[in-house]
């Protein structure tokens, strides 16, 4: 039983108080509406599936008899589909989102009352304008710089997408500039890529260092992505999970036939970039070093990216 739950309605016949003749004051007792008041801090948990057994039984008892309150989780119910729609339009960051899932999980320690919902539908409104903020701002921007692709050119579609990713992040948000930590380069990228950072280390060129390691979103796709940085160069590595994208199967357009597959390249707004392929994954290597390093630096990575990435497909 919901604590405090009061007895079922009963009828009271008025009582007259007063001491004069004629004086009459009438008492009325309404519990139904004290009952309303301990059952509706429950509608979100309730349409959530978050009650106990026994707690979600007596509401729904309740809502059967009470128009008010079914209502009201009516109107709970379409407030959650329709701040949902809003926030699946627009993609908000990742620290974003993750900020948001803090303070929700916290949010559940207290009971929602009338207010509190109220209070609940602003704040997501204020969460949709600023997601459509960083949604309408640099990703929906033109890059600087441009990949000019033929329609027919398969590769040279499949190699921009690395492209494109290296200049929104590494370039426009100058992330490039960046020096993450070892701990938050670990913690951006997630237990899955972790690993990656020791791993490109080991075979980057010595005057090459690890700045950047994270994950980033690029016209509604997630990718990996590691930044190398020397005096006078920088180089991404970018990885993400194909989406129906596939290198050429007959492998013609690749300049290196490296341990484990071909590697494709191509050139834009004097930009190398090198790409490559596992079952699930597509990688780029870009950067604005000559054609020959960059060639050297994919062909090392090549392998022990594809074994890396074969073991998380596995």
């Amino acid at each position: 039983m919901i604590p405090g739950r009061s007895a079922p309605k009963e009828e009271f016949e008025p009582k007259a108080t007063g001491s004069g003749e004629g004086e009459e004051r009438v008492s009325v007792v309404n519990f139904e509406d004290g009952q309303c008041k301990r059952v509706r801090p429950y509608l979100d948990s309730y349409l959530n599936n978050e009650l106990l057994v026994e707690t979600n039984r007596e509401v729904r008892t309740h809502l059967e008899i009470c128009e008010a309150c079914s209502r009201s989780l009516e109107d709970r119910a379409r407030l959650k589909v329709q701040l949902k729609r809003a926030v699946m339009r627009d993609y908000a960051p990742a620290a974003l989102r993750e900020h948001i899932g803090l303070d929700l999980r916290r949010s559940r320690r207290f009971s929602f009352n009338t207010f509190s919902l109220a209070f609940a539908a602003a704040a997501a409104i204020v969460v949709i304008a600023v997601a459509a903020f960083f949604t309408s701002s640099p990703s929906r921007q033109a890059l600087s710089l441009q990949a000019e692709v033929a329609p027919g050119d398969v590769t040279g579609q499949v190699l921009k997408i690395g492209f494109d990713d290296h200049v929104f992040c590494a370039i426009d948000h100058q992330l490039a500039n960046k020096q993450f930590t070892p701990e938050q380069m670990s913690e951006r990228l997630g237990p899955e890529y972790a690993g990656l950072v020791a791993l490109v280390k080991e075979r980057m060129p010595r005057d090459y260092a690890v700045v950047v390691g994270h994950r980033c979103h690029y016209q509604g796709r997630e990718f990996v992505h590691l930044i190398m940085r020397n005096q006078n160069d920088v180089v991404s590595l970018v990885i993400t999970r194909k989406n129906g994208e596939a290198f050429p199967t007959d492998g013609v357009a690749a300049i290196v036939q490296a341990a484990g597959g071909p590697i494709y390249q191509a050139s834009w707004a004097n930009q190398q970039v090198d790409g490559w392929e596992t079952r699930d994954h597509l990688i780029f290597v870009v950067s604005n070093e000559t054609k020959d390093t960059i060639r050297q630096i994919a062909s090392t990575l090549a392998l022990p990216v594809r074994d890396f990435l074969a073991r998380l497909e596995s």
